[in-house]
Protein backbone atom coordinates (compact mmCIF):
# COMPACT_ATOMS: atom_id res chain seq x y z
CA UNK A 1 0.00 0.00 0.00
CA UNK A 2 1.37 3.85 -1.07
CA UNK A 3 0.71 6.36 1.07
CA UNK A 4 1.59 10.33 0.74
CA UNK A 5 0.86 11.42 3.82
CA UNK A 6 0.29 11.65 7.20
CA UNK A 7 -3.69 12.04 6.64
CA UNK A 8 -3.89 9.41 3.74
CA UNK A 9 -2.11 7.11 5.77
CA UNK A 10 -4.88 7.55 7.88
CA UNK A 11 -7.43 7.26 5.58
CA UNK A 12 -6.89 3.84 3.75
CA UNK A 13 -5.80 2.04 6.65
CA UNK A 14 -9.57 2.56 7.87
CA UNK A 15 -10.14 -0.08 5.16
CA UNK A 16 -7.35 -2.76 6.72
CA UNK A 17 -9.16 -5.99 8.50
CA UNK A 18 -7.02 -8.03 10.60
CA UNK A 19 -6.30 -11.43 9.69
CA UNK A 20 -7.47 -14.67 12.31
CA UNK A 21 -4.94 -16.73 13.67
CA UNK A 22 -5.24 -19.34 11.34
CA UNK A 23 -5.41 -16.98 8.56
CA UNK A 24 -1.91 -15.45 9.40
CA UNK A 25 -0.44 -19.12 9.52
CA UNK A 26 -1.13 -19.67 6.25
CA UNK A 27 0.12 -16.30 5.10
CA UNK A 28 2.94 -17.09 6.77
CA UNK A 29 3.37 -20.67 5.40
CA UNK A 30 2.58 -19.49 2.03
CA UNK A 31 5.44 -16.34 2.67
CA UNK A 32 8.22 -18.84 3.08
CA UNK A 33 7.46 -20.67 -0.28
CA UNK A 34 8.01 -16.92 -1.31
CA UNK A 35 4.28 -15.79 -2.04
CA UNK A 36 4.60 -11.84 -1.75
CA UNK A 37 1.26 -10.77 -1.90
CA UNK A 38 0.81 -13.16 1.30
CA UNK A 39 3.34 -11.42 3.01
CA UNK A 40 1.76 -7.97 2.11
CA UNK A 41 -1.71 -9.41 3.42
CA UNK A 42 0.31 -9.49 6.67
CA UNK A 43 1.54 -6.09 6.89
CA UNK A 44 -1.98 -5.05 5.89
CA UNK A 45 -3.32 -6.49 8.67
CA UNK A 46 -1.41 -4.63 11.37
CA UNK A 47 -1.17 -1.59 9.47
CA UNK A 48 -4.19 -0.09 12.25
CA UNK A 49 -2.04 -1.39 14.97
CA UNK A 50 0.74 0.77 13.25
CA UNK A 51 -1.83 3.39 13.37
CA UNK A 52 -2.24 3.62 16.82
CA UNK A 53 1.21 3.56 17.90
CA UNK A 54 1.60 6.60 15.61
CA UNK A 55 -1.58 8.40 17.08
CA UNK A 56 -0.20 7.76 20.81
CA UNK A 57 2.99 9.91 20.00
CA UNK A 58 2.69 13.38 20.56
CA UNK A 59 1.55 15.39 17.69
CA UNK A 60 4.51 17.52 17.08
CA UNK A 61 6.62 14.29 16.32
CA UNK A 62 3.42 12.87 14.19
CA UNK A 63 4.70 13.21 10.45
CA UNK A 64 4.83 10.88 7.42
CA UNK A 65 8.32 10.09 8.02
CA UNK A 66 7.20 8.46 11.31
CA UNK A 67 5.11 6.78 9.05
CA UNK A 68 7.53 5.02 7.03
CA UNK A 69 10.29 4.49 10.07
CA UNK A 70 6.66 2.61 11.41
CA UNK A 71 5.89 1.13 8.71
CA UNK A 72 9.62 -0.41 7.89
CA UNK A 73 9.77 -1.53 11.48
CA UNK A 74 6.19 -3.53 11.02
CA UNK A 75 8.09 -5.02 7.58
CA UNK A 76 10.97 -6.50 9.83
CA UNK A 77 8.98 -7.99 12.45
CA UNK A 78 6.91 -9.84 9.95
CA UNK A 79 10.06 -11.08 8.12
CA UNK A 80 11.61 -12.19 11.29
CA UNK A 81 8.22 -13.47 13.06
CA UNK A 82 7.49 -17.36 13.85
CA UNK A 83 3.87 -17.19 13.29
CA UNK A 84 3.50 -20.62 13.44
CA UNK A 85 4.67 -21.04 17.40
CA UNK A 86 2.49 -20.79 20.12
CA UNK A 87 4.29 -18.53 22.68
CA UNK A 88 5.41 -14.84 22.25
CA UNK A 89 2.29 -13.17 20.28
CA UNK A 90 2.75 -10.94 16.80
CA UNK A 91 1.63 -7.76 18.45
CA UNK A 92 4.11 -7.93 21.34
CA UNK A 93 6.86 -8.53 18.98
CA UNK A 94 5.75 -5.57 16.68
CA UNK A 95 5.44 -3.13 20.06
CA UNK A 96 8.68 -3.62 20.47
CA UNK A 97 9.74 -3.10 16.95
CA UNK A 98 7.46 0.13 16.85
CA UNK A 99 9.11 1.41 20.15
CA UNK A 100 12.78 1.09 18.32
CA UNK A 101 11.67 2.85 15.45
CA UNK A 102 10.23 5.46 17.18
CA UNK A 103 13.07 6.26 19.20
CA UNK A 104 15.33 6.14 16.56
CA UNK A 105 13.15 8.80 14.63
CA UNK A 106 13.42 11.09 17.82
CA UNK A 107 17.00 10.39 17.95
CA UNK A 108 17.24 11.41 13.87
CA UNK A 109 14.92 14.30 14.11
CA UNK A 110 16.59 16.32 16.65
Amino acid sequence: MIFISLNDFFEKISDCRKLSRQEEVECARQMKSGDDSARERLIESYLPMVAAHIKRIPSHLQSFGMVIYCQQALEKAVDSFNFEQNGETFAHRLGWYLRQATTRYIAEVR
